[in-house]
């Protein structure tokens, strides 16, 4: 099948938001985050005067033409705000659609510890790396974007050999290869996209993972999901600060009492209006983490 390439430039601190509308719209997401290039064996470093592409797809068909209207017309809301340049079309053919943006993903150091290797690229480990091998497919989450980064930074100091985590937006499932990598015997991975969940499951068999991560299709506060009915010691939310607004009861819900819960994908504008509403659901904030204009809130019960 011929699929269209929507594209657009934006500003890195409008990325999730623009990557949140496409994904509305489109057959999953790319985020671009431009690098210098890379050899094969070395990290790369930010290309400070290229802007951050986001791209989804689009079946070649009559509904396109409506789809990008509907995304031309949320994207000038955001670009009241923040700088989102025009919308690029282009056809491609299916055996270019998932492979286009290879070339942008580098290998990404994290922390102290955490690398995250393209599974395409070649990569010298050192001791003490907790490696994660990644192919994301068209999913969220690649270690470039200062949500990921934050969590992943906030779970080398959390994730326990006893850990049992819930990782909710799972996307490419870094994040529950992280937890699993990190020593966590128990994880589950909630992802709402069937595609993502796809690739997901891709991730954490490349990753030898299949019998320590458990990659599920739905929401949190879905009453049959199998992650009801039992603790988490940790909760990865990394979504967005709406979402996580919502299902913050639903979140304190599943959390073991002496838990803690790790919710990213927020501005940093955001970051009272989420911790107010874990407050209200019982949890205190420990800590708050910020990335450039990016923030994350580390929570659990008083005491």
């Amino acid at each position: 099948m011929p699929w269209v390439e929507v594209s657009v430039e934006v500003e890195e601190e409008a990325a999730e938001a623009v990557a949140e509308q496409l994904h509305l719209h489109g057959q999953g997401v790319a985020i671009e985050v431009p690098f210098v290039q890379p050899s094969l064996y070395d990290d790369a470093e930010r290309d400070p005067t290229r802007q951050v592409v986001i791209k989804t797809y689009l079946p070649d068909d009559a509904s396109a033409d409506l789809a990008c209207r509907q995304i031309e017309a949320a994207l000038w809301h955001i670009g009241q705000l923040r700088r989102v340049g025009p919308l690029l079309t282009r056809r491609i053919a299916e055996e270019d659609w998932a492979t286009s943006w290879k070339p942008f993903f580098p290998v990404v150091h994290v922390g102290r510890r955490t690398v995250i290797v393209p599974a395409w690229r070649r990569y010298r480990g050192k001791a003490g790396d907790v490696i994660i091998r990644l192919d994301p497919g068209l999913a969220f989450g690649t270690g470039t974007h200062p949500t990921t980064r934050l969590c992943l930074q906030a779970m080398e100091a959390l994730v326990r050999s006893h850990s049992r985590v819930l990782d909710v937006g799972a996307g490419s499932g870094i994040l529950a290869i992280a937890a699993a990598r990190l020593g966590a015997p128990s994880v589950t991975a909630i992802e709402i996209d069937p595609q993502a969940a796809d690739a997901a499951r891709s991730n954490v068999r490349l990753n030898h993972l299949t019998r320590r991560i458990h990659v599920c299709v739905g929401s949190p506060d879905d009453t049959g999901g199998p992650w009801r009915g039992r603790w988490h010691d940790l909760i990865v939310s990394n979504v967005t600060a709406r979402v996580n607004t919502r299902l913050a009861p639903t979140l304190v819900e599943l959390l073991d009492p002496r838990g803690t819960i790790i919710a990213s994908g927020i501005l940093v504008v955001d970051l009272d209006a989420v911790a107010e509403a874990f407050g209200g659901a019982g949890l205190q904030v420990k800590e708050r983490l910020i990335d450039e204009d990016w923030g994350a809130l580390v929570a659990g019960r008083a005491g």
